[in-house]
């Protein structure tokens, strides 16, 4: 009976081992919002030092590339809870009076980030983050 149950035991930690290993290096997580200010305000408000500085909560942040009233990519640089480097990408497209903002989190899954990744993912740790930063962003031209 015992060698029974180490046979299941055994594949099931193959199973959980090749699923880790198996999924994605890299993560993106994408959401868009139509904000109604024109793209050089919103530009102008992501570039606040309080805009940047919520993006990095306890780390550090870096614009990496930036395209005045049009495009802005951000690193983070993160020692809790554990060191991670992300991306975020703020793509401005004016629509009529409006600006469409989308905006992707991007990084690289370490293997504790897979094995969470198992129980929901980083789409629905990550997405309503995004969601409520750039709802806080329309907010801000209310």
């Amino acid at each position: 009976m015992w060698g029974v149950g180490l046979v299941l035991l055994y594949f099931g930690m193959a199973i959980l081992a090749a699923a880790l290993v198996l999924q994605q290096d890299r993560y993106v997580v994408r959401r868009s919002a139509k904000i109604g200010a024109d793209a050089r305000r919103i530009f102008r408000r992501i570039n606040e030092a309080d805009v940047l500085s919520a993006w990095a909560g306890e780390g550090e942040v870096t614009i990496v590339e930036s395209r005045p009233d049009e495009l802005l990519v951000l690193r983070l640089d993160s020692g809790r809870p554990a060191k991670s480097e992300s991306f975020v990408t703020f793509a401005l497209r004016p629509e009529g009076a409006a600006t469409v903002v989308d905006c992707a989190l991007s990084g690289r899954n370490s293997y504790a980030d897979k094995a969470k990744n198992l129980f929901g993912g980083r789409e629905k740790a990550l997405g309503p983050k995004v969601e409520k930063a750039l709802a806080d962003l329309a907010a801000s031209f209310a």
